[in-house]
């Protein structure tokens, strides 16, 4: 009885070993795995890094080229400068057309109608002539069609009135 009794507790701490040992494994399994990958996003990381110190030289190699001749300048006179006259001409800005609901319009006056907004005067047409637009800066109204014998038009060229000699018409 004493042998089974002296059997069963050291079947019972050999199989705790057992056990403790097999949770090493696989600990130390999970651990080589987790190394592995670590060391792969370490290499990606350093490759990432590569690159950016390489991109970081050369732009420091493009910026030290443009600064040698930037700092080779000799000004001798910075009164000549002031002396002399701009030879660029004065920049016009550049027009804004605005887009606007469709509606039609008319004449107050005798008006000239222009080929585009810088251009030459087209055509003289009369007081209370009916147009319609769509389309306008902030001196000028582009003409999209005329009424002609009360039967609407669509302009084959570019039209352009100036706002002040037009009033919007009411349409019955």
């Amino acid at each position: 009885m004493k042998f089974l009794l002296v059997l069963v507790i050291t079947l019972n701490l050999y199989a705790d070993e057992m056990q403790r040992i097999n949770s090493i494994v696989n600990d130390i399994t999970k651990l080589r795995l987790d190394y592995k990958q670590s060391q792969e996003e370490l290499s990606v990381y350093k490759n990432r890094v590569k690159t950016l110190e390489n991109r970081l030289k050369i732009a420091n190699n493009l910026l030290k080229t443009k600064q040698k001749p930037i700092e080779n300048i000799i000004v001798n006179d910075v009164n000549y400068c002031k002396q002399q006259t701009n030879v660029f001409p004065k920049l016009k800005m550049r027009t804004k057309i605005m887009s606007f609901k469709a509606s039609a319009f008319r004449l107050n006056k005798n008006a000239h109608i222009y080929g585009n907004l810088n251009a030459r005067i087209l055509y003289d047409w009369e007081k209370d002539t009916s147009f319609t637009s769509n389309r306008k800066t902030n001196q000028y109204m582009k003409i999209t069609g005329y009424f002609k014998n009360k039967i609407w038009t669509k302009a084959s060229r570019e039209l352009w009135v100036k706002i002040s000699d037009t009033t919007k018409r009411d349409v019955k």
